[in-house]
This record gives C-alpha cells, sequence and structure tokens, in this order.
C-alpha cells in the first residue's frame, strides 16, 4: 500500500513537471509582452517550488517510515545476525532516499526537476524491492521463533505421553512453507499469498497444541513452599509440612488432626489440610496449595529429587 500511494504521488508530480512548461510556453508565444512573461516565469517558479516541496515531504516521510521499522527491528527478540543483516538494508534505503532529496534541492529549473523525478521514479522501484525484502525477513525471523516454540511444546506433550502426531505433521507442514519462502526470497519471486499460507500453517499447528493442552497435565514436582495467608487455604499432595498460625485448621496425614486457636502441627504422607485464619504453611514434597484472602508465597524447586 505504502508503494502504490508514493508511486502515485511521483507520476502526479511528473505530469505536473510536463504540463506546466507546455503552458508557460503557450502563454509565451501568444503574450503581449514582457510583463506577461516575467508573470508566467513567476508562476512556473511557484509551480516548481510547489512540486519541490510536495517531493520533499514524500522523502521525509519515507525517511520516518525507515526510522520506525528501524526501531521496531532493534526492539524484536531476533538474533544479532539477523538484525544486522536488515539493519545494512535499510541503510542503502537511507543513502538513496539522501540522493533523491540532494537531487530535488539542487534543481535549479523545471528540466533539472523533472530530470531528478524521473531518476527517483527509477531508485523508488529499487528500493521497494529493498523494503519489501526487510518486512518479509522481519515476518521471517518472526514465524521462525513460533514455530520454535511449537516444537518446544510437541516435545514437552510427548514426554508426558501424548500422542503429537498430528502437531509434528502441522508444524512440518509450517516448516515446509517457511523453507519455500526463505528460498523465493532469494530468487525474488515471493508474495504476500505465501506470507499467508505460512500465517494458516502456524495457526493450525496451534491448533493442534490446543487440543493437546487440554489432555496435559503438569508432572508433579520435589519443591519446597513458604506461604502466609490471612483467609482460607486447602492444601493436598505428598509432603512434610509444617502449618502454624492462629485459626480454624482441619489436617490430614499420617494422623488426622484440627485444632481451633494458637496452633503449630507437622503433617507427612498424603496430606490434606484445609483452614481459616492467619497461618504460616511450610511444606516439602509436591502437591497443590490453594489460598484467597490476603497472602504470599515462595517456591523453590528442589535439585536431584
Amino acid at each position: 500500500m505504502i508503494e502504490m500511494r508514493w508511486m502515485k504521488l511521483l507520476i502526479f508530480l511528473s505530469l505536473a513537471l510536463v504540463v506546466s512548461p507546455m503552458v508557460a510556453v503557450a502563454h509565451k508565444e501568444s503574450g503581449p509582452g514582457i510583463q506577461l512573461e516575467d508573470k508566467m516565469m513567476s508562476k512556473e517558479m511557484m509551480k516548481m517550488n510547489e512540486n519541490k516541496e510536495r517531493m520533499m515531504n514524500w522523502v521525509q516521510n519515507c525517511e520516518k517510515w525507515m526510522e520506525r521499522l528501524r526501531e521496531k527491528v532493534n526492539a524484536s527478540n531476533m538474533n544479532e545476525a539477523t538484525k544486522l543483516r536488515i539493519q545494512e538494508r535499510i541503510n542503502n534505503v537511507e543513502q538513496q532516499m539522501e540522493q533523491i532529496k540532494l537531487k530535488v534541492q539542487n534543481a535549479k529549473d523545471y528540466n533539472e526537476l523533472r530530470n531528478a523525478m524521473k531518476e527517483s521514479s527509477r531508485m523508488w522501484m529499487n528500493m521497494s524491492k529493498e523494503m519489501r525484502k526487510i518486512v518479509y525477513e522481519h515476518a521471517i525471523e518472526k514465524a521462525k521463533d513460533m514455530i520454535e516454540r511449537l516444537n518446544d511444546l510437541a516435545d514437552r506433550f510427548e514426554s508426558a505421553g501424548l500422542d503429537v502426531t498430528n502437531l509434528r505433521n502441522a508444524i512440518n507442514e509450517a516448516n515446509n512453507k517457511l523453507n519455500s519462502i526463505e528460498a523465493k526470497l532469494n530468487s525474488g519471486e515471493v508474495t504476500l499469498q505465501d506470507f499467508k499460507e505460512l500465517k494458516r500453517n502456524i495457526e493450525n499447528a496451534f491448533l493442534e497444541a490446543k487440543k493437546l493442552a487440554r489432555e496435559y497435565k503438569l508432572t508433579p514436582e520435589i519443591g519446597i513452599v513458604h506461604a502466609k495467608v490471612n483467609g482460607n487455604f486447602t492444601l493436598n499432595g505428598k509432603m512434610v509440612v509444617l502449618i502454624r498460625g492462629n485459626g480454624t485448621l482441619s489436617a490430614s496425614g499420617d494422623s488426622t488432626a484440627s485444632a481451633k486457636g494458637t496452633t503449630a502441627m507437622v503433617l507427612r504422607g498424603n496430606v490434606t489440610a484445609n483452614g481459616e485464619g492467619n497461618f504460616v504453611i511450610v511444606a516439602h514434597g509436591n502437591g497443590t496449595l490453594s489460598m484467597s484472602g490476603i497472602g504470599s508465597y515462595a517456591y523453590k524447586r528442589c535439585v536431584n529429587e
């Protein structure tokens, strides 16, 4: 869309530069004398300055667009090699924009400005190709990141014993399309339709991942949790736990116990505990802790267990 909009402006300005001298010549031949000629030359100069101003505005807008693109690339999580490659393309485009700016600024008459416009038109065609490559390369890197995330999900689901055949097939389709796009990019044959198909492939793979996520349950991990709660809590799992505080507590482990008021209780084995009040909970093992009210917790996974 950007390319078409600016190409239309270039064509409009080129036509304006061609038509204006013709009008001026017609008036000059039919005019009564020097006074009319001076007026026409003044109008020509005004017209040329207007065209110069339009052209400079176009150049400045292009420069702003390239600067925004540079900031977007710098802020992305692409690897440094890719960033440098894209930044080099941006630098090339900016250098060409500077050449166009100088040619327009230095034009002293219609012929020079018209020639500058024609050359700018040719340069713009080359720059458009460069800018498309920049945008496409950025899209390719984002697609690579998403496919990598999908592969990580597939590995995680597979390690949990789930059938990931459909997910792997969907990832392979997306990966094959990505490889095809990279080959086309080098030959200049890639199109927006290719990226639309790649997007569909990636979306299909994520749909397969969502289906598996419904079946996937995290494997309990051995760890230590230290929690404080002023409200309600429920604790379940296989652990050793100290519960200390003030309130109402009902718990079962190797033995069942209940307390009201200030208490300190240690439970071992398959523990189930419910409490309401102000409690400190320190548990070692695996399980789940749910709290409501005001509270905080810290968790540390135990290594080599």
